[in-house]
């Protein structure tokens, strides 16, 4: 390659030896990950949000960022790189340097990339994160998408309270054991997870996740993201991808199905449920639900 071509207009430097292609678009941690790992150095690993973002570990949108020029300031994707101890804390601009114990952690090839194990990066969530984001962090890591399509978990319960034990003492660990005692298996999204939460801390039972509904002949009816087996009362979340003409009348015939068997639905919108999972108006969804198990006989 020519020098000129180099210092091209249509190229962007993005770390020390490394240039890509110039994009208005701010580039993912996935693709400034494969950019700085051409000149990364075999001791250095990706971790903490960094290793979460690519294990697929769902996080709120700012957790893998910085904020230039203050809270106002645009949000920058930065990558977080560790090194064992006794070495040099990597200082790159768009790099957050750690220093770590590589006996306490398992360091892994993930999509081509060093990464630490997935239990050990939620726990350097700790102290990051509030506790509902460590819980929905935690039931994607035990879960995956196991209630779906039957594919093993990242990782077991048991495999977190041994990356809890190993790194004991660590940031956030009250954060982290707190989370960890709402862990539940069958989430597959941070919404189900945080609308659970929300449900028990108003006070109402434990909703069970992606229970499902069979019938007569052992079909699967439904699968409803959130239920009330004994009250026959279930909560769906319908984001805008079911406006869909196909998924539309597949979700009216499930519904149809799910009320003849005498389930009553409530359906959560993003009126309900923020684009970052948060409850908007958390007193009023749980008193929808409420309402709806009241009517099944649930005496609060």
């Amino acid at each position: 390659m020519h020098w000129r071509r180099l210092v091209a207009a249509d190229l962007e430097h993005v770390f020390h030896g490394v240039r890509r292609h110039s994009d208005p678009a701010q580039p993912e941690v996935r693709e400034l990950a494969e950019a700085y790992a051409k000149r990364m150095p075999r001791r250095q690993v990706f971790s903490h949000a960094t290793a979460a973002v690519l294990w697929g570990i769902p996080l709120p949108a700012d957790a893998h960022r910085r904020r230039a020029g203050g809270d106002a300031g645009p949000a920058h994707p930065i990558l977080h790189v560790s090194v064992p101890s006794g070495s040099a804390r990597p200082a790159a601009q768009g790099i957050h340097g750690h220093v770590i114990s590589f006996d306490r952690v398992g360091v892994l090839v993930h999509g081509g990339l060093r990464v630490v194990d997935p239990g050990t990066a939620w726990v350097q969530l700790g102290g990051r994160l509030r506790i509902d984001d460590l819980v929905a962090a935690a039931e994607f890591l035990v879960t995956g998408s196991e209630p779906f399509d039957g594919r093993p978990p990242l990782c077991t319960s048991e495999e977190l309270h041994a990356s809890l034990e190993a790194r004991r003492g660590a940031r956030g660990m009250l954060a982290l054991r707190a989370a960890l005692a709402d862990v539940r298996w069958g989430a597959l999204s941070r919404r189900e997870t945080l609308l659970r939460l929300d449900l028990v801390r108003a006070g109402l039972p434990e909703p069970v996740p992606n229970h499902r509904v069979l019938g007569a002949a052992g079909e699967l009816i439904a699968m409803i993201d959130l239920a009330y087996p004994d009250h026959l009362v279930g909560i769906e979340y319908q984001g805008d991808h079911h406006r869909a003409a196909a998924t539309w009348r597949r979700d009216v015939r499930r519904l149809e199905r799910l009320a003849d068997l005498g389930w009553a639905i409530v359906q959560a919108t993003s009126d309900d449920v923020g684009s970052d999972g948060r409850v908007r108006d958390s007193a009023a969804f749980a008193r929808r639900v409420a309402g709806r198990l009241a009517a099944k006989g649930w005496r609060g």
